[in-house]
């Protein structure tokens, strides 16, 4: 299976991606992977450079975006139109793509299996509008994007919009072309550049909504790929066995680097076995 990795790169140094880029190959083989990137404004001017060469050294097959836009804590929707256009205007068919971030490590080789057994995988929960908790819903329905995207492709529905998270989502191919052009369609543009106030996750409304629009109400969606707790405390030994036992996700997000922190090395540790048994 050929699988196209969408991620947005942010850094001074290569360390992050780099480490990545090893996990992902251990813990997706035997899929041949191509790695798209953005770089984002505001990177080390040397880390385009460096990330080619490492790639070439060790043999990733990468692609790194022409153009680097701004991104935000809060929002990658601008290294995401870069992604989608790189890879819909690329010289090669995959089978499918995933989408992730460069803080995202895999633990589990039974990512492979749920990739091959799902067409996709996102969350993609019923938006409450006015009556959501959640704290960008505001801004979510002031969004004149999102305005004209419900007036549009909803018939003026705002109870059509999804929500959930992204990060570990997948979709076949031949959804992904059709996706890809209707999300730069609506979505790329320089609102958030002019409008800093009104920045919210926009890729955790148009992406779930998009596929819910293209495949239809009836199809599953499968659990993504990454689980991004709620506390940190929740990021324990304990509950990454609980995971590999009932193969409720398969990563996590933003685990530390540092090799005096428990969790990193635990999942290097998982690492190691797999590529070991591998040889």
């Amino acid at each position: 299976m050929r699988l196209a990795l969408l991620s947005p790169v942010h850094g001074q140094s290569i360390d992050q991606i780099a480490r990545q880029l090893e996990n992902y190959r251990a813990f997706l083989k035997p899929f041949q992977l191509r790695h798209y990137l953005h770089i984002s404004e505001g990177s080390s001017i040397d880390l385009k450079d460096n990330l080619i060469a490492y790639a070439q050294r060790n043999d990733h097959d990468i692609v790194i975006t022409e153009r680097s836009r701004s991104t935000w804590s809060t929002c990658t929707a601008h290294a995401f139109c870069e992604l989608v256009h790189k890879a819909l205007n690329d010289d090669v068919r995959h089978d499918k793509v995933l989408i992730h971030t460069d803080t995202d490590l895999l633990f589990s080789a039974g990512a492979v299996h749920h990739l091959r057994n799902h067409p996709i995988g996102c969350e993609a929960n019923r938006f409450r509008g006015a009556k959501s908790r959640w704290k960008w819903s505001p801004k979510v329905l002031n969004d004149p994007r999102i305005q004209r995207f419900v007036h549009e492709m909803l018939d003026g529905e705002v109870k059509q919009l999804r929500q959930g998270r992204v990060c570990g989502a997948f979709m076949p191919w031949s959804v992904f072309k059709p996706f890809g052009v209707l999300f730069n369609h609506f979505f790329d543009d320089q609102y958030f550049d002019s409008h800093a106030k009104q920045r919210w996750p926009l890729n955790e409304v148009a992406i779930p909504t998009l596929l819910r629009l293209l495949v239809g109400a009836e199809v599953p969606f499968a659990n993504v790929l990454i689980k991004t707790p709620q506390r940190k405390k929740l990021y324990t030994r304990k509950s990454i066995r609980k995971s590999l036992r009932s193969g409720d996700c398969f990563g996590l997000k933003k685990i530390s680097l540092s090799p005096d922190d428990k969790i990193f090395r635990f999942v290097m540790k998982l690492q190691k076995k797999i590529v070991d048994e591998s040889c």
